[in-house]
């Protein structure tokens, strides 16, 4: 049987990644913005402090679910389709690394 590192490129596995990033950072500044902790006065240093107390939820499925979703849209891809077993797969790379993830 294949491991998923035997079926995903690097550029899905990159691509995953960042997309896990970009999920994470919006659902950071959305939760301190609408909370009123970020405002337009707030110091850049201040924002980042608070960045990095602030938690996000999310796993596979529903990361796997938005990257399909924004997928769709796309004519020309590189990645046509994510499963939650790659998404999560990414996810426990990331982890092995030292990347603090939900």
């Amino acid at each position: 049987m294949e491991s998923v590192d035997d079926v995903l490129p690097p550029e899905t596995i990159a691509f995953i990644a960042y997309n896990i990033g970009i999920f994470e950072s919006v659902q950071k500044f959305r939760g301190l913005i609408t909370s009123g902790k970020i405002t337009d006065r707030t110091d850049v240093s201040k924002v980042a402090e608070l960045l990095s107390l602030s938690s996000a939820f999310y796993d596979a499925d529903m990361v796997a679910g938005l990257i399909n979703a924004m997928l769709y849209h796309i004519k020309d891809k590189t990645v046509e389709r994510v499963s939650s077993n790659h998404v999560r797969y990414v996810m426990d790379q990331l982890k092995a690394t030292g990347v603090p993830l939900p």
